[in-house]
C-alpha cells in the first residue's frame, strides 16, 4: 500500500474578522497600519558561549566575544550558529565565579563594541563581592561585527550564556501593529456576512496573487511549510513524475516572505520517496524534513546543511515494517527533532525521538495500540517541554491524543 498515489489538491478560502466585547456591547476591532522595522525577540536553548574556569582568571580589562554567526560552543567541538548574522542584540545571562574586588569595587560592564579598544560606558551589568558567585540576566546590544565586549574592574572568572537574541522584523502595510477597541454597538455585521458598509470599522489584510513555484512534471504533493529564521518560507513536497515507482522528495526555498520566487532542490530521489512530508526549523536555522520511503516502507529524515536546503543528509530512522505513514515533525526543547508517524502493518501510532539535532540516530516507540489507531499524525510540544500528539482512530473515525510526558527535558 503505498499511498504515494494519492494526489489531492486543496484550495481554501477564509476571512477573519476580530470583533472585541466592551462595555457589554459588540465592537470591531480598529487596527492602526504602521510600516517600519522593530525588534522582535527569539528565545533559544540556553547555550554556553564564554567559560574562563577553563583558562586562567580575567583581571582589570575588557574581553571581546563574538556571539553572531558561527562561534565556539562550550563543551562541544567545532563551531556552530548559535545567533544569526542579522541580530540587533542577544539575551544572556553573565556570571562571575571566584570575584576579587580592586579595592572597594568589584563590576562587569557588557557593551557593544568592535574591538576591545572602545571605551566602556560608565555603568555596569553585574557588582560582585569577594568571593561570592553572582548572576544577572541582561540584554547587550551587538556590535557591526556581531561583537560584545566585558569590561572587568577587578579579578573574576566569567560565564556567559546566551538565552534568546533581538532581531528587526519589517513591518508592512499588510500586518497590524496596534488595535484600538470601538466600543460603540452593532456594525458586526462585517464580521457576519463579509459585506462592508459606510458604517463598518474594517482594514483587511491584501493578500498577494496565487502563484506557481514549481511546474517541472507532477509536483506539490503532501506539502508542508515552515519559516526560516530570515523570515522565508520553505515548503517541502512530493514530486510523483515518474510514476508512484519513483517519486522524489524535493524543497522549495523563498527568497522573499510573500515567496514570490523560490529555488527547487530534490534531495532524495532513491526510489519512491518523499510522500507525507513535514518539516521543521532546527536551532542553527537549517530546516529538517521526515518522510515517508514508499519503496521499502521505511520513516526518512533530511537534515538540511543550509538555511535554504540546496543539500542534506539522509538517515532512515525505521524499518520495522510498513511505516513512516503520515509524518509530523517538531524540535524538541533539546533541540532534537522528534517525530510521530503511523505504522501501517500493526495500525499503531509511533514516535522516533531523534538524540542529535541532525536526526542520524533515533529512539523509536509505540505510543498507543488501541485498535485501528494512529493515522494522519501531528506533534506539537506543551509550555512544559511534554510532545503531545493528535491522531485518527481509523477504524471508529474518532480523534484521539496522546502526551508523551517521558520524552520532555531531554533524552
Amino acid at each position: 500500500m503505498g499511498g504515494q498515489g494519492i494526489r489531492t489538491r486543496w484550495a481554501a478560502i477564509g476571512a477573519a474578522i476580530a470583533v472585541t466585547l466592551g462595555g457589554g456591547a459588540f465592537g470591531v476591532v480598529r487596527a492602526t497600519v504602521s510600516s517600519g522595522e522593530r525588534a522582535s525577540y527569539f528565545p533559544i536553548t540556553p547555550t554556553r558561549v564564554l567559560d574562563t574556569r577553563d583558562t586562567n582568571k580575567f583581571t582589570n580589562g575588557t574581553l571581546q566575544l563574538t556571539v553572531e554567526g558561527s562561534v565556539n560552543v562550550v563543551g562541544e567541538a567545532g563551531s556552530r550558529t548559535v545567533v544569526p548574522t542579522d541580530a540587533t542584540a542577544v539575551a544572556v545571562n553573565l556570571t562571575v565565579t571566584g570575584g576579587r574586588k580592586n579595592g572597594n569595587y568589584g563590576y562587569v560592564t557588557a557593551y557593544p563594541c568592535t574591538s576591545t579598544a572602545d571605551p566602556a560606558p560608565n555603568a555596569s551589568s553585574l557588582n560582585f563581592e569577594n568571593g561570592v558567585d553572582i548572576a544577572n540576566a541582561l540584554n547587550v546590544t551587538t556590535s557591526l561585527n556581531g561583537s560584545i565586549c566585558l569590561y572587568v574592574y577587578g579579578t573574576a572568572d566569567l560565564i556567559v550564556d546566551i538565552a534568546g537574541y533581538y532581531a528587526d522584523h519589517d513591518h508592512d502595510d499588510r500586518y497590524y501593529t496596534k488595535a484600538q477597541t470601538d466600543t460603540q454597538t452593532a456594525n458586526i455585521n462585517l464580521a457576519l456576512d463579509g459585506k462592508a458598509d459606510s458604517t463598518d470599522i474594517y482594514q483587511p489584510v491584501i493578500p498577494t496573487a496565487p502563484r506557481t513555484l514549481d511546474s517541472t512534471g507532477d509536483v506539490g504533493g503532501f506539502t508542508s511549510i515552515a519559516i526560516g529564521l530570515d523570515g522565508n518560507p520553505i515548503i517541502s513536497h512530493y514530486d510523483v513524475t515518474n510514476g508512484v515507482t519513483n517519486g522524489d522528495l524535493k524543497v522549495a526555498a523563498c527568497t522573499n516572505p510573500t515567496c514570490t520566487t523560490s529555488t527547487t532542490s530534490t534531495l532524495d530521489s532513491t526510489g519512491d520517496v518523499g510522500g507525507f512530508t513535514s518539516i521543521a526549523i532546527g536551532l542553527d536555522g537549517n530546516p529538517i524534513i521526515s518522510y515517508t520511503d514508499g519503496t521499502n516502507g521505511d520513516l526518512k529524515v533530511a537534515a538540511c546543511t543550509n538555511p535554504t536546503c540546496t543539500t542534506s543528509t539522509t538517515s532512515t530512522l525505521d524499518s520495522t515494517g510498513a511505516v513512516g505513514w503520515h509524518t509530523s515533525i517538531i524540535i524538541g526543547l533539546d533541540g532534537n527533532p522528534i517525530i510521530s508517524y503511523f505504522d501501517l502493518d500493526n495500525r499503531d501510532l509511533k514516535v522516533a525521538a531523534c538524540t542529535n539535532p541532525t536526526c542520524t540516530t533515533s529512539t523509536t516507540s509505540t505510543i498507543d495500540t488501541t485498535g485501528f489507531v494512529g493515522g494522519y499524525t501531528s506533534i506539537a510540544i506543551g509550555r512544559n517541554g511534554v510532545p503531545i500528539i493528535s491522531h485518527q482512530d481509523v477504524a471508529n473515525g474518532d480523534l484521539r491524543v496522546a502526551s508523551v510526558w517521558w520524552l520532555a527535558g531531554g533524552r
